[in-house]
């Protein structure tokens, strides 16, 4: 089965002119970037024309710097995405700001760094072994959606590492949650009126709230069962940070902060990756020779057995291609909106004190100033010496600053290991007749689905 031909998702150039409010209100597009026109693409910071003072977006790298690093504490997160985020996670990593965020980001940290992650490989690579076979019994020609067997994988990897079982039920409730969080969340211009967008956003709140209570519910009772018997309990994440303590005051999260965290953890942590790794296949399945390359790679490298954390040096290609594939799809196109809390000017533009300011993954990766034809799919851009001088804020798949992503190590290392592990067995090809449509809302995700069939190589 061939490629089909239709064009590629999200990658055509964007329009000269962005679409009429009307025709916003009218018609909202399930990838909000369709709203913006070519000059986002290319200004250092861009402002609607006909609202230059509702949000700026800002693209220059040093200018990005300056609002999620070095000027941090002038810009603080927009009060609806601390509404956004603290409706779904509580007070986990994602919802809580302040002091409180840098304590638990103080207790958090250690169960990420890179000896804790390699650690945990094998649970990776036998979960990726598992779909191996899985899609090995599938009939010849039998059609899967990606997209769902990508949430699949990474589900049972989160929650072996988690909880060191297979929470059939844990994880079907958190899948629902999420997903239908993310098909009821879609914010648009009403939400951002006077009145009448924070009673529309209130009630959105309030039904994310619900959707998330069976879950919370289900993590709450597990927390409880390991507190009775903690000495016995396997030593997993939510073992260690029931255990964990502050470096500085001594003193543990709570049940309920434990259980927010396991929350924000569980489900921030399998959907991205599974995001990631759905648009890998989209964009492989579409580019006969780099996925030939990568398959060289694995072949070179692995002959045919699965890989392990030691492997992952070895395999710098099939690297470049999920970082590529994350530049063009970022899992989470767009970070918190920021505020200045003072009138400010950002290159040269003037922003207003309460401003809304945007720096979003999906215009920076797609910049004209930036990246050479940057619709193209292009792995060996991330080639050490095609990196070298690309400023660090040209490229933010796990965001930015002081709240860069704390699982970015163990998601590349999961992503590296679930790719070469079914793509050194298969050769997934897209569905004719099947055009993919994206929905831009908390993270990047084919509506529908991504109907693929799983061909063995």
């Amino acid at each position: 089965m061939t490629a089909p031909s239709q064009p590629l998702a999200g990658l055509a150039p964007p329009p000269e002119r962005a679409p009429s409010i009307l025709s916003l209100l009218l018609h909202p597009p399930s990838n909000m970037f369709q709203a913006f026109p070519r000059d986002a693409y290319e200004q250092p910071v861009f402002r609607p024309r006909r609202f230059p003072h509702l949000l700026a977006v800002v693209s220059d790298p040093d200018a990005v710097r300056r609002v999620m690093l070095d000027e941090v504490a002038d810009f603080p997160r927009h009060p609806q995405s601390d509404e956004i985020f603290s409706a779904c996670f509580g007070e986990g990593l994602l919802g809580v700001t302040g002091e409180t965020w840098r304590r638990h980001r103080r207790i958090l940290a250690p169960y990420f760094g890179p000896r804790s992650v390699a650690a945990l490989a094998p649970v990776m690579t036998e979960a990726a072994g598992l779909w191996a076979e899985r899609w090995a019994a599938l009939p010849r020609g039998a059609k899967v959606d990606m997209a769902a067997e990508m949430k699949g994988v990474s589900l049972k990897i989160v929650s072996d590492t988690m909880f060191s079982s297979d929470a059939a039920e844990l994880t079907e409730l958190a899948d629902g949650a999420l997903s239908a969080t993310q098909d009821g969340l879609k914010l648009g211009l009403p939400d951002a009126l006077p009145l009448i967008g924070t009673l529309i956003r209130r009630r959105k709140y309030a039904w994310v709230r619900r959707e998330f209570a069976r879950f919370n519910a289900a993590v709450t009772g597990m927390i409880g069962e390991r507190e009775r018997d903690l000495t016995s309990a396997p030593p997993d994440l939510l073992t260690r940070l029931i255990a964990a303590r502050d470096s500085e005051d001594g003193g543990g999260l709570t049940a309920q902060e434990v259980r927010d965290e396991v929350v924000t953890l569980f489900e921030a942590g399998h959907e991205t990756v599974a995001t990631a790794l759905t648009w890998t296949w989209y964009l492989l399945a579409h580019h006969p020779a780099e996925e030939a390359r990568l398959h060289a790679e694995l072949d070179a490298v692995l002959g045919g057995r699965l890989p392990t954390a030691d492997d992952v040096a070895a395999l710098p290609y099939t690297r470049m291609v999920i970082e590529e594939a994350m530049r063009l799809f970022p899992p989470v196109p767009t970070i918190a909106a920021r505020t200045p809390r003072t009138a400010c000017e950002i290159c040269g533009v003037p922003v207003r004190a309460g401003q809304r300011v945007f720096v979003s993954p999906w215009i920076i990766h797609r910049h004209r100033r930036l990246w050479d034809q940057p619709e193209r799919f292009d792995p060996e851009r991330f080639l050490p010496a095609r990196s070298a001088g690309r400023p660090r804020f040209a490229y933010l798949p796990f965001g930015a600053g002081p709240r860069v992503c704390i699982g970015a190590g163990f998601a590349m290392m999961e992503a590296t290991l679930v790719l070469a592990a079914l793509a050194q067995r298969f050769r997934p090809r897209l569905v004719a007749g099947r055009p993919v449509r994206l929905r831009a809302q908390l993270t990047l995700a084919p509506i529908g689905g991504l109907a693929m069939v799983v061909e063995p190589r």
